[in-house]
């Protein structure tokens, strides 16, 4: 993707959910959303689409098309009929990119379909063994409470990092792992300091990557991207914490403007800490004791 994109010289093609979506598709032992090939394919083609079309045509300034992207895509969570969360990111990015060009949702189409591919060879090849989709509806009155809430949280802490320009707090891949983390039975949560150190550790990874490979030693972008990738997998393999999320914030580290290069880990440790707290206090409790009763009216039953 990195390669294709510096021989064309169109960074639009890089389009680094694919990295989550590959994590979770593809390198995970099992499969990271309940979610078939067909909805993943529909929902990114969808979303990239979407928000495209949000930077294009609705005239507004950054943060609010930011929270119609984010809210557009919680909407369609509750209704998606899976608990994939990625595409979350495939139509807020080009919204914090500005980005009108159509060839960013064809390249998230292509490579999507590849990972989509891909994971179809593994399970001919015996290496992945599948899994039955189910459905899932998500659209009772606590996921709708979920939902607004998540909604409130982004659009409180969006202001803010958008007023003091430090976006990157609530970069597209931290506003899909906040979607997964504030979802009922998440596990991540539950260890807090070991997720944020491997959330910042991979973003450390690409900007380093990035600023002594390609800006320092003028090596092409792609090489960054590979010895990025390379090392985040085995930060995740390391650590058994596989979270799709971390894929895309350490590629996302190979587009963002140069400037932010050195600040982009210091953003992302706050960002990850962020959406940490929120999930707990906002979430877990309430979620938990919600499935505490229910837990108790059956065994009462």
């Amino acid at each position: 993707m990195v390669g294709i994109a510096e021989l064309l010289n169109e960074k639009e093609i890089i389009f680094p959910e694919i990295t989550a979506l590959a994590v979770g598709y593809m390198v995970a032992q099992k499969r990271s959303w309940k979610v078939n090939g067909k909805r993943m394919l529909l929902l990114i083609t969808i979303c990239a689409t979407v928000g495209v079309l949000i930077v294009r045509y609705s005239g507004l300034a950054l943060f609010p098309q930011m929270i119609i992207a984010f809210s557009f895509a919680q909407i369609l969570f509750m209704f998606s009929g899976t608990t994939f969360a990625p595409f979350v990111s495939a139509i807020v990015l080009p919204v914090m990119k500005q980005t009108k060009s159509f060839i960013y949702p064809i390249s998230a189409v292509v490579l999507t379909i590849l990972v989509i591919g891909f994971h179809q060879l593994f399970l001919k090849m015996k290496i992945r063994e599948d899994e039955e989709y189910i459905p899932v509806m998500l659209n009772s009155k606590d996921d709708i409470i979920d939902t607004a809430l998540r909604i409130v949280c982004v659009a409180i802490v969006g202001f803010v990092a958008i007023y003091f320009n430090y976006k990157f707090i609530i970069a597209p891949p931290l506003l899909v792992a906040f979607t997964e983390f504030s979802r009922p039975r998440n596990k991540v949560r539950n260890k807090p300091i070991k997720t944020v150190l491997v959330i910042t550790g991979c973003a450390l990874v690409g900007s380093l990557s990035r600023y002594l490979l390609t800006i320092k030693l003028e090596l092409p972008l792609t090489v960054s991207a590979l010895i990025a990738t390379l090392i985040m997998l085995l930060i995740l393999t390391y650590t058994k914490m596989y979270m799709p999320p971390v894929g895309a914030i350490t590629i996302l580290s190979m587009i963002i403007p140069q400037s932010s290069v050195i600040t982009y880990p210091l953003q992302i440790f706050v960002g990850s800490v962020v959406i940490i707290l929120l999930s707990r206090v906002f979430f877990m409790w309430r979620q938990d004791k919600k499935l505490y009763e229910k837990e108790y009216e059956l065994t009462a039953h």
